[in-house]
């Protein structure tokens, strides 16, 4: 009886343990105007079918945390934006934004980048999760 009472309460653990593991999910819908979470080498479409957006490059140079550095660093990606079936290349910084190329009539920041470098581990873009806000002009 003991055994029986044993084992329904590691299957409840069981249960319970496995509910806990959060696995996020990325929408592949962004809508103009807001703020938007996206990742490298997914395909992303606009709420209203008229835009596509591919992250192809991600770099992140940002200082680590637990280094001190001269230069804050900066994240920047380089995509590939559809209108239309017009393909426009594009290219943004979260720093140098005189260096960024962006579609004609839209605007485009990285607001965030997660996870933020530590020193000792080593980041890979297909972790980043990048905060864009693209607007029309």
């Amino acid at each position: 009886m003991k055994k029986l009472s044993a084992i329904k309460y590691l299957l409840v653990f069981l249960l319970f343990s496995g509910m806990s593991c959060e696995k996020t999910v990325f929408d592949p819908v962004f809508t103009i105007g807001q703020e938007s979470a996206f990742r490298i080498n997914q395909l992303y479409s606009s709420d209203d079918g008229q835009y596509t957006l591919l992250i192809k490059e991600i770099g992140d140079s940002r200082c680590p945390e637990g280094v001190v550095c001269i230069w804050q660093g900066e994240v920047t990606l380089k995509g590939e934006w559809t209108a239309l079936n017009n393909k426009t290349n594009i290219e943004l910084h979260s720093v140098l934004n005189d260096q960024q190329k962006v579609p004609e009539g839209f605007t485009m920041k990285i607001v965030d980048a997660k996870p933020y470098p530590k020193y000792g581990t080593e980041s890979k873009p297909e972790n980043l999760v990048i905060t864009l806000l693209i607007q029309k002009k």
